[in-house]
């Protein structure tokens, strides 16, 4: 398909067919459904729900498996792209059928950053300020930024989705972080949401709550130290604070917050899995 000119909105969003790897379906993996309150399971697809309290903070996790990278998935507030066209992500995930999802990079709030969605390239300024997380064919994770690589280039080498917010938290099993890092605008300690690597077909999604008196927040060190003790050997950050929020089989898994007041604030993009 043809990349879509720069900052027009595209009405009808029209998402490939996914191809699962020519592999034996792991064990993990069912011919039919496995549906329990924590646990999902099917022909392509395993996640896993857990909870973590640390730093007097709870945490809300997501182990996933899937059998080939064109099964993580992302969707447009509303189905169009554009700037400030913006949905609530449990919405958007019914609108998807989605088992599982995740608020994504809020890329239309911000004038610049690279968007490549489920392999289209819809914005081409890059955001100098932001790392860019590319999930590729194979399922890796490969980090990139706007002054080291073009979004055509990356598109190119077959990026299959290409998300702007960062920063990069883990590459190569090594921090990225320190104590003392932060993105802009933010508090210390946040409501965050990160997604995590072990390997290729293999990840974590964390959702650390924030902002009340039962949840403190995380720091970026902190995520990036928890995604590390998981397994992940690659993680990245993606929007928090209040667009933090993890919802599964329709249901919202952490406590989104404004205020320090339940509120699911609305964003304009998710990643998600059905």
């Amino acid at each position: 398909a043809g990349s879509p000119s720069e900052g027009a909105p595209v009405d009808t969003i029209e998402e490939p067919e996914a191809t699962p790897t020519p592999t034996p379906i792991p064990s993990r993996f069912s011919k039919e459904e496995i549906i329990t309150e924590n646990y999902y399971s099917n022909d392509h697809l395993a996640i896993e729900i857990t909870e973590y309290r640390e730093h007097n903070t709870q945490i809300h996790v997501a182990e996933i498996w899937v059998s080939s990278a064109q099964y993580i998935m992302t969707a447009f507030a509303k189905d169009t792209y554009g700037r400030n066209i913006v949905q609530k992500t449990s919405k958007m995930a019914a609108s998807k059928n989605a088992i599982f999802a995740v608020n994504g990079d809020n890329y239309g709030s911000r004038e610049g950053g690279y968007v490549i969605r489920n392999g289209i390239l819809y914005r081409k300024a890059g955001n100098k300020t932001k790392d860019v997380l590319c999930i590729m064919p194979d399922g890796d994770f490969m980090f990139s930024h706007s002054n080291k690589a073009s979004a055509q280039s990356l598109l190119d080498a077959g990026a299959w989705q290409a998300l702007t917010f960062g920063p990069v938290l883990l590459d190569n099993g090594e921090f990225m972080v320190n104590t003392k890092s932060e993105v802009d605008l933010c508090y210390v300690t946040n409501p965050r949401s990160a997604i995590g690597m072990v390997e290729p077909l293999h990840y974590y999604v964390v959702v650390a709550d924030g902002r009340t008196k039962v949840s403190h927040g995380l720091t970026l060190y902190e995520v990036a130290d928890f995604m590390k003790r998981l397994g992940c050997v690659k993680a990245y950050n993606l929007d928090g604070g209040g667009s933090s929020t993890m919802v599964f089989q329709g249901r919202i898994i952490n406590y989104p917050t404004s205020e320090g007041s339940f509120y699911e604030r609305e964003v304009t993009d998710i990643v998600y899995l059905r």
